[in-house]
């Protein structure tokens, strides 16, 4: 796996731009408006989101919102949100 891909247990990666375009999506944005923000092509955002569509199985955006929920890479006003354990908690006995 490349550094820059983010693994759910192997089933599946996504690479950190992915992630951050998943984000953008769920904050409503178009992929004219996701390319403008992140200044690259809408073409480049287009291939983005086509292959997201491919590796998580989502026929559309509402559908690749639903598998990043369901796998906790986002969260929407506190629904379906974890905390991770602090690191410094976790080791007190």
């Amino acid at each position: 796996m490349n550094s820059g891909e983010i693994s759910d247990s192997g089933q599946m990666s996504l690479s950190a731009r992915e992630m951050e375009i998943v984000e953008l999506v769920a904050s409503g944005l178009t992929n004219q408006e996701i390319a403008e923000r992140l200044t690259i092509s809408k073409r480049t955002v287009d291939n983005h989101v086509s292959n997201m569509f491919t590796k998580t199985g989502s026929k559309n955006r509402v559908a690749l919102l639903n598998w990043a929920m369901d796998h906790g890479k986002i969260c929407r006003d506190g629904f379906n949100c974890c905390s991770l354990p602090d690191d410094e908690a976790s080791a007190d006995p």
